[in-house]
């Protein structure tokens, strides 16, 4: 399955396997040491409900399923076809997937079903789409309406922003305000990849007119105290939390070091179950493929976080901590010296795409777009590289993975 992709601060958070609670911290921290014996837990998971599970998307009001397509792939209408059987009522694209194809074949998807305009199908859905020209928002709106055949979005994004200002800036607030009046959105907010993700978030808490955020969230994360913090506060006020790229530790092992493996878990639904214990975290956006993959995804949400696949989390986020981007470069790159702009956390981002998401095209698609200093990894002959990764806070062994980068993407 191929899917996009904490602290204790909200005390009545918890995870419930069947019979029993399991506090987040004992259930998810990296490391934790999770005593069965304390616990009276039956074997396996409860039936999964009927229904997709529908929660209310922060202070907006709507209703979103837990689980949402994500729609930066070629897409399938078969695949959102059957996520739509499984209860899925929410859909995140964007302007830049495909050169507005993702939008284009969505629309499609949708005058097929008759949601279009104000009709009765259409308020059912939960549609997003976004730009990265924040400086141009009211400008990109008519386009992407156009392709997706729609006269509004349920919520539009500023994407992938890096710079948390944009989220208390005056101008963006009367932009939004404007496009919500003239009926051409009816939230807004962002999504954000990278560092600085804490910052976007608190900036998001302390703005009055974000809405909704889509961040980088998996169960590496749950320890990161600053982040949960920052996701407390925009919970509190009542900003709604989309989570992605839940997949993202799913680093490759040998298989005899597996722990999903060892206890025939299938590792991508206990990701994704892990990021939905969560309850602070609205939906999961999840890029889905393929029919198979819609299915176990759907699955997974709603069925509870075994104390099995809590404990191979665990073990599984202990053992490949030191091999993913957190998304700080900055500090390798000040590190490798004069010159250094390759892009580490993009380029490590697109390797996982390649080596785990299994999407080599559209991994070396999206290496070849970069500006040509940022992909150009002559460094790494020169011995800088040895300086970034000492550089690294968390680890990482930089030189491996960026010459893995150059043979597998350049």
């Amino acid at each position: 399955m191929i899917t996009d992709e904490r602290g204790d601060s909200l005390a009545e958070q918890r995870i419930e396997p069947t019979g029993s609670r399991l506090s987040r911290r004992e259930a998810l921290g990296a490391g934790a040491l999770i005593a069965a014996g304390a616990l009276t837990l039956e074997a396996g998971a409860a039936p999964p409900p009927a229904a997709m599970p529908l929660v209310k998307l922060g202070k907006t009001g709507i209703k979103i399923s837990r689980l949402g397509h994500g729609g930066s792939w070629d897409i399938d209408q078969e695949v959102l076809s059957v996520g739509f059987q499984e209860g899925i009522n929410f859909i995140d694209t964007a302007e830049s997937y495909r050169g507005g194809q993702s939008e284009r074949s969505i629309g499609e998807f949708l005058k097929a079903r008759g949601a279009v305009g104000h009709s009765a199908e259409r308020k059912k859905i939960c549609l997003i789409s976004k730009t990265h020209q924040a400086d141009r928002l009211e400008a990109q709106l008519p386009g992407i309406l156009k392709r997706l055949g729609q006269s509004y979005l349920d919520v539009y994004y500023m994407h992938q922003i890096d710079d948390p200002k944009l989220a208390t800036s005056p101008e963006i607030r009367a932009a939004a305000a404007r496009m919500k009046q003239s009926g051409g959105i009816r939230f807004f907010g962002f999504s954000c990849h990278d560092a600085p993700v804490v910052e976007c978030l608190n900036a998001a808490a302390d703005s009055d007119f974000i809405d909704v955020v889509m961040f980088r969230y998996d169960y590496h994360y749950y320890q990161t105290e600053g982040l949960n913090r920052a996701i407390d506060r925009c919970f509190q006020k009542g900003v709604g939390l989309i989570a992605m790229k839940t997949q993202v530790g799913g680093m490759t092992l040998p298989e005899r070091f597996n722990p999903f493996k060892k206890r025939g878990l299938n590792q991508h639904q206990a990701a994704i179950k892990a990021v939905a214990a969560d309850s602070r975290i609205a939906s999961i956006c999840s890029e889905m493929t393929a029919v198979q993959h819609v299915r176990e995804n759907a699955e997974a949400v709603r069925s509870p976080l075994t104390l099995a696949e809590a404990e191979a989390i665990g073990e599984h986020a202990q053992q490949v901590s030191h091999l993913w981007c957190r998304g700080c470069d900055h500090l390798c790159r000040a590190a490798a010296g004069p010159g250094a702009s390759v892009a580490v956390a993009d380029s490590l981002r697109f390797l996982m795409y390649h080596d785990h998401y299994r999407k080599p095209e559209h991994a070396r698609a999206l290496f070849a777009a970069l500006p040509r200093a940022e992909r150009d990894l002559s460094a790494i002959e020169s011995g800088a590289w040895a300086a970034a990764e000492a550089a690294c806070p968390h680890g990482l062994p930089l030189t491996r993975l960026m010459t893995r980068v150059r043979e597998r993407l350049g």
